[in-house]
Order: structure tokens, then sequence, then C-alpha cells
């Protein structure tokens, strides 16, 4: 009995002398106030705590963590747009308006450093407001979501919707909608992304417009052609339309909010002046209140772009989150402005041609836009 006694003793000492030495127990405290352990057999993630800009342009970190118990697997990548020759503008699937792609092919086809899956969009995939990518508008704005901006190598949110315009002489025409689907009232642009011509079917008034100059002007009983080298301004008034201003020869330019290079409409806000303002359902996405994958752009300062693609949907590996706890993981993060991108099947996130994220559909999902993120290395 006292020989039991005694191996049982010698055993439980020497296992809290393992604890000690091995450092066995909760090791790694999370913002939520959880804990998880910290496996010396496990291959670990690097802590979201190196900040972009340093030596690296393009930082990506994985981080794991617990929220109200449940596993959660977090990708971060953090982009310095002070950076040299640096780029992170909004793509579309197959550079054109209408469709889908993997996000593996947006990657390949723009040689990206790495990408991130975009907005929400319309069944034919029509993205569901403002885009301007390299300089060039592609679809006007919708009511809502905000705005993402970046220009001159600084990132900042507007609320929708945002102004677009022709300019001539020194005054300015308003366009309602750029790439319309189906055709709407009122004045319109038409680009060669959106197809060979403007689907509009009825009597309208067509401006055609190549290298900056009105080349032609008048009224159109079917469908117009859109040049490859140009655009369309389109009026559905046939009598008394604005366009009547201008002539053939007119010098015109496109104009929009900020004359922003790069430009892209979110969903609803998350976080505003590093206070989580996330609501329990989104236009767009839907109830915000259902844990489950999820991808968010945020602004640490004016030129430190975040995007977070958090896991969801596999038990035991990465469980989702809701609206207001992605919120949170941002902020912790050092986010102060932060909206909603698509999520579900279609958060995904790409580095150095590797898929990082586990796609809970257990393989890439066709989206319709994504944002990609290069480097010129000859550009100042």
């Amino acid at each position: 009995m006292k020989k039991t006694l005694y191996n049982s003793v010698r055993a439980a000492v020497f296992i809290l002398i393992l604890f000690v030495v091995l450092g066995i127990g909760p090791s790694i405290r999370h913002f939520d106030g959880s804990y998880s352990y910290d496996d010396e057999s496990v291959e670990k993630t690097p802590d979201v705590t190196e900040e972009a800009g340093g030596n690296e342009p393009v930082v990506y970190r994985k981080e794991e963590i617990e929220i109200d118990g449940k596993p959660q697997v977090v990708h971060f990548l953090e982009l310095d747009l002070r950076s040299s020759g640096l780029s992170v503008f909004p793509v579309l699937a197959k550079d054109r308006i209408f469709g889908f792609e993997l996000l593996s092919e947006m990657d390949k086809r723009y040689k990206a450093l790495a990408s991130v899956n975009g907005g929400f969009n319309y069944s034919y995939g029509q993205p569901s407001g403002f885009v301007v990518s390299n300089g060039r508008i592609l679809t006007g704005s919708l009511g809502n979501g905000r705005i993402l901006l970046i220009k001159d190598k600084k990132a900042w949110f507007i609320d929708a919707p945002a102004e677009v315009w022709i300019e001539y002489g020194g005054e300015r025409i308003p366009v309602d909608r750029v790439n319309p689907y189906p055709a709407e009232q009122g004045v319109t642009l038409y680009t060669p992304e959106y197809g060979p011509t403007d689907r509009f079917d009825e009597r309208h008034t067509v401006c055609v417009v190549k290298n900056g100059k009105v080349v032609s002007s008048g009224i159109a009983g079917a469908e117009a052609e859109i040049p490859d080298d140009g655009y369309l301004i389109v009026d559905s008034k046939t009598e008394n339309s604005v366009l009547s201003r201008l002539s053939t020869g007119q010098d015109v330019i496109i104009g929009w909010v900020d004359q922003a290079e790069h430009g892209y409409q979110c969903s609803g806000s998350l976080v505003e002046n590093g206070v989580n303002v996330a609501k329990d359902t989104d236009p767009w996405a839907g109830s915000l209140e259902i844990p489950t994958p999820r991808t968010a752009v945020g602004i640490k300062d004016d030129s430190t772009l975040v995007f977070a693609v958090v896991d969801g949907r596999q038990p035991g590996y990465s469980a989702g989150v809701t609206g207001k706890q992605l919120a949170d993981i941002l902020i912790s993060a050092g986010v102060t402005e932060a909206a909603l991108l698509d999520g579900g099947a279609s958060s995904e996130m790409i580095v150095n041609g590797v898929i990082v994220n586990k796609p809970s559909a257990g393989k890439e999902r066709l989206i319709a836009s994504a944002f990609v993120i290069t480097q010129n290395k000859n550009v100042p």
C-alpha cells in the first residue's frame, strides 16, 4: 500500500516538473480572453505583430484563435502602399462586367504577389457597385456599402453613392450609371468591358467617344456598338437630351469622386474610427449573426491596407465568425476603418501562388471580382 502511494506521489511530481519545464498548458492568450495550447509538435503560425513597411511591402500572417470556445483561423494580408512599385487594385472575372472566374486564374493572369476575393455581385456576375481599376471606371455606384478608394499611395473609405460625371469645356453632365444591365433611364456610360453593344433595344441618344473626343452623336434605333478604343455616352431620352450639348470633335473626360486610381464598393461598414459598428444584417450579405467564413478589407493608417479572411464551416478547425466578431478581429489587428467583402465559400486568399486558407467548399469557388497585389520593381 505504501509502495503504491509512494509511486503515485513520484508520478505526480514528475508530471508537475514536466509541465513546468516544457511549458505545457495555456500559453497563448488571445484578444477575446480565450487561450489556446502551445503544442510544440505543431508548426506554429506567426502572430499578427509585425508592421508592414519594414522590409516587406506585403506581409502575410496566419492567426489561430478561439472565440466563445470555438477555434478560428484568420489570414491577414498587410500591405504598405508606400512601397516602390506596389499596386493594389480590383479586377473583374476575365476582365469583363459579366461572368465568373477562379481567383487562382485571376492571380496567374496578373502575375500577382497575392490576391483576395472581392465583394458581391448580381446573378450574371455584374459587380454590386462602384469599381475603378487602374484609372478606368468599370461600374457605377449604388446606394449600399462603403467605397474603398486608393490614390497617391493612400487609401480611405467614403459612403456610397459615388458621383460620376462627363466633363466638357468646364461644364459637367451627371452620369446616373456605368455599364448597367438591363438598360436604365437617364445618362449612362458603356465601356468595352460591357461587351460589343450597349444592349439598348429602344430608341436612344448616343455619343461615341474615342481618344477623349466625340466622334459621332445622334439617335440610335437599336443597339449601338461600343468602340474598342473608347466608350458610349447614352441617354434614354431622344428629345431635349442633355447630350445635345456635345458635338463632334468635342473634348470630353470621365470624372468621378476624388479621381481615385482605384475604387471598389464593398458592403456594410464593420469598423469606423476604431469602433465596432457591425450591424446584425447587411443588404448584400444578409444575416451577420450567423458564424460563417468571411472576408473584409480595412485600413490601419492611410498608407497601410489590411485584408482578412476567416475560415469557417469546418468544425474542429475553424467555425467562422459573425459580423461583430469579424470587426473585433480587425480592431485587434490595429484596423481603424473596415468594410465587408463577400464571404462563405467565396472567401479565399492566395499568397505567392498558394491558396493559404481553406475554402469551406473544399475547393475554389467561381467569383466575379477580386483584389490583386502586384509589384513593378522598376517603378519608383
